[in-house]
């Protein structure tokens, strides 16, 4: 397996999985042999349960998306105005309360069901502007998995 590390302006150690190995973020400064890294690294191999699977689903079209898009905003209810899709690099998507939609270009290389999800996310949160109960109660109706979905998110560091 691949372990790439990056050097960020950050405080601590993360390991993130990526389709092609693992990514160790670490601050600027930090020996990526040093005792402290390795030990992190062997940690974070023990913990994590492999990535997903590189085929678990065909990516979409930005048409496709935009066909996602319009399908669950009948199904919830909610007013889309505008879809854009365009390169984010921290965030998977927003909403505003106008009713546009941004998603970020790299769900275009994600499976099928992670584009859904970051969809359905921020679909909701036209009607519930946080992460509280109503929120989480609402995407466990819509996306009774949508927490391995969430979790499996977190393997594809890469927005940009």
């Amino acid at each position: 397996m691949q372990i790439t590390i990056r050097h960020q302006t950050r405080k601590t150690l993360a390991f993130q999985w990526t389709p092609n190995g693992a990514v160790v973020l670490a601050p600027h400064g930090v020996d990526p042999d040093s005792a402290v890294v390795q030990q992190f690294v062997a940690d974070a191999l023990a913990k994590l349960p492999p990535p997903p699977s590189t085929n678990a689903g065909a990516a979409l079209t930005v048409e496709e998306i935009k066909q996602l898009v319009a399908e669950w905003s009948v199904r919830l209810q909610v007013n889309v105005n505008r879809v854009q899709i365009r390169a984010m690099r921290n965030k998977w998507g927003s909403v505003s309360t106008a009713g546009t939609l941004t998603l970020a270009a790299a769900l275009l290389a994600l499976p099928v069901p992670l584009v859904e999800y970051v969809v359905v996310h921020e679909l909701l949160h036209l009607k519930f502007p946080d992460h509280r109960k109503g929120w989480q109660v609402s995407m466990g109706i819509y996306l009774p998995d949508w927490r391995t979905r969430s979790e499996q998110l977190t393997y594809y560091p890469d927005r940009s």
